[in-house]
């Protein structure tokens, strides 16, 4: 049934829909960034859209760093905030690792049959082309218009997608292939004991085979281990990258107070830190 529901899905032209309305809300926001950057605005609300526009600054780090690897270590941690990378290892490796294996998250891959393209394209050019002839006030109400869509169709596709998903791990299915396209099961590389790693091969083989997660090392810089001011010092910066997110007041609503929560959860660890400490 779930796999009725799929095709059913794509045959109606609710997927063609879905890419549709998601190629219209990226076209939409590259317009509205464009307008905003010629204003010269780092932020800019829109109060009656209830839209708000942002340039947020990504800063990228050189994670390999030799002196970072050697504080974690020194620190202890160094296996508890690295990710190994499976195709990092070298054969030996990974036959010695193999009882240390957990399996990663599957998946389900949807290939559609591609249709012909050409009055797709006609469609977007026409769309450009009312971007192009409207105002910002029209651009932010059919943002929002398709944004709408959009969201709803995803939340459709998500729910198909994952009873189909289910329904294939039961009958042990990888593969079947529908009139409207092909779904796949994805399985990704395992996941790594980054502690048997550590025991196996040390310092030099978490630096030469795994990545850094840096919301583990902030986890630790809170429990008192070490301080983020001491992090930041060793790293070496390599690249800021500009992004522009367009969302609801809501949404940016929701999103700081999200931040504010995890800001309050890491000073709350850090204090049962100290006093653990004080014992």
């Amino acid at each position: 049934m779930s796999i009725e529901k799929i095709i059913h899905f794509v045959q109606s032209s609710n997927y063609e829909q879905m890419h549709s309305s998601g190629a219209k809300v990226q076209l939409l926001r590259q317009a509205i960034g464009e307008y905003q950057s010629s204003l010269g605005l780092q932020r800019l609300e829109w109060t009656k859209q209830n839209v708000v526009g942002k340039f947020i600054a990504t800063k990228e780090y050189d994670l390999k760093n030799q002196q970072l690897f050697d504080l974690l270590d020194n620190h202890g941690v160094l296996s508890k905030v690295v990710r190994i990378k499976l195709n990092k290892l070298n054969e030996s490796e990974k036959l010695s690792l193999q009882e240390f294996r957990t399996a990663g998250n599957q998946y389900l891959r949807f290939s559609p049959i591609r249709a012909n393209s050409g009055s797709r394209e006609e469609e977007f050019c026409a769309y450009r082309k009312n971007i192009t002839n409207n105002n910002i006030y029209w651009l932010l109400d059919q943002w929002k218009h398709h944004k709408r869509i959009y969201s709803s169709f995803v939340k459709q596709w998500e729910s198909i997608r994952n009873l189909a998903f289910k329904g294939m791990l039961r009958m042990n299915q990888h593969k079947v292939t529908l009139p409207v396209g092909k779904l796949s099961v994805v399985i990704p590389d395992p996941n790594i004991d980054a502690d048997a790693a550590y025991r196996m091969g040390g310092k030099q083989l978490l630096q030469r085979s795994g990545k850094i997660d840096m919301e583990q090392v902030k986890l630790y810089a809170a429990r008192g281990y070490f301080s983020l001011s001491q992090v930041y010092e060793l790293l070496h910066l390599q690249n800021i990258e500009t992004k522009y997110l367009l969302l609801t007041l809501t949404s940016e609503r929701n999103m700081m107070e999200g931040l504010v929560q995890q800001n309050n959860r890491h000073s709350w660890i850090n204090l049962q830190s100290e006093v653990a400490w004080e014992f």
